[in-house]
């Protein structure tokens, strides 16, 4: 009874959508597309480990964005082992294909540099080109190590690191924090950071709030309703139920902040609800917890759960939708859903990323493939990564 009111409620929540936009204006553009990744390794004894390594040809990418000069940059969280030349790269173009080169270099890039990057999944770059790091910290998994779980800002035009915050256990724990993404605010000089909190039963998810004069945060929300799985959420891809070996649990994990920055949305990945807080709440630290649970709002329960968020200058939010294989849209104006993207071939569409002009991009993965171990390197039906623009041309939130 419990599946068949969890396909009730999806099936209702896919009423909410509005009139379906015709498959031409839903058009999508590949620009990128990968079988597997390829690394430019300089480091000879790193080439050398990598060359050996059982995970060479095996990494799974992640996240997507874009420098003011059109870079695209990518993320591979190490979650399959320390080997993993780089977490962060630029993709540059080889021959006819694309290529991950370490950045800002390989030596922050290696696990056993104490002051390296260790497994990065979500940042952000900002308006000035700053690019806000979010270091989850574990490594395939395992407790990450002191100062390991961390915010650091990177200047890309000037090329050296500006700021660094190595969160306290209260913020991140090490043991069960799975540290996912985080959206900007400049002119406030606040970032929020959704944590799923996957190491643990029932899930330690939350909100972090961080306080770039000051250099600190704060967590929020923790271990709430709102920040954790929905019980029994379960889903499929392609009509593959994900996990093969049991349910996927996440907790906090999308997020977007509204073009005026009033307003923050987040997602959790096991769970179809997008929740909003007004950000003067979240950057005052005098607002009670319970004040901050009781503004909560519910803004729409969607026909998929979602994993990426973005926003733009106009208000309306966009949402990566894993059972719809595309992208939808909403408009807390007019309280409208639509779905703007679709491809049979964009399963997982995981990280969403603005480009220069403004064209919005996501990346998909199959990630419940790769999680599953069943991911097909070598020729699969389909590419397993790829980045594609959308049919959306706006201002970006940063903006």
């Amino acid at each position: 009874m419990k599946s068949l009111g969890k396909t009730i409620a999806v099936a209702l929540g896919a009423m909410a959508l509005a009139a379906p936009v015709s498959a031409q204006d839903m058009a999508v553009e590949p620009i990128a597309r990968m079988n597997s990744l390829t690394y430019q390794v300089e480091d000879a004894k790193l080439r050398e480990r990598w060359d050996a390594s059982a995970l060479k040809g095996k990494a799974l990418v992640q996240g997507l964005k874009f420098d003011s000069a059109g870079t695209m940059y990518v993320t591979t969280a190490r979650w399959g082992g320390a080997d993993i030349p780089a977490t962060v790269s630029k993709l540059v173009k080889a021959g006819d294909g694309y290529e991950l080169q370490a950045f800002p270099s390989e030596a922050l890039n290696d696990v056993s540099n104490v002051a390296g990057l260790k497994a990065v999944l979500g940042f952000e770059i900002d308006e000035n080109d700053v690019m806000w790091i979010l270091d989850q910290g574990h490594v395939a998994g395992q407790k990450s190590g002191e100062g390991d779980e961390k915010l650091a800002l990177w200047d890309i035009k000037a090329n050296k690191e500006i700021q660094r915050l190595a969160f306290s256990e209260e913020v991140s724990n090490r043991t069960c924090s799975f540290l996912n993404d985080v959206v900007v605010d400049n002119e406030s000089g606040f970032a929020y950071i959704t944590d799923s909190g996957i190491f643990a039963d029932p899930l330690c998810g939350g909100l972090i709030v961080y306080d770039k004069s000051r250099n600190t945060a704060r967590r929020v929300l923790a271990a709430t309703k709102f920040t954790n799985d929905e019980a029994q959420f379960s889903f499929t891809i392609n009509g593959r139920q994900v996990l093969k070996n049991g349910r996927m649990r996440t907790g906090a994990d999308g997020i977007a902040l509204s073009g005026d920055k009033r307003t923050l949305y987040w997602t959790n990945l096991t769970g179809n609800t997008l929740y909003s807080l007004p950000t003067a709440l979240l950057r005052d630290a005098k607002v009670l917890e319970s004040e901050l649970q009781a503004a909560v709002r519910v803004e729409v329960v969607l026909p998929s759960n979602t994993d990426g968020l973005t926003a733009d200058k106009d208000g309306n939010v966009y949402l990566t939708a894993l059972q719809l294989n595309g992208v939808l849209k909403w408009d807390p104006s007019t309280r409208r859903l639509t779905q703007v993207a679709y491809h049979p071939e964009m399963a997982w569409p995981d990280t969403l990323a603005w480009a220069p002009d403004g064209a919005l991009h996501v990346i998909s993965n199959n990630l419940h493939l790769w999680v599953d171990g069943d991911m097909n390197f070598d020729s699969p039906e389909n590419p397993n990564f790829t980045i594609w623009k959308l049919p959306v041309k706006a201002k970006p939130y940063l903006n």
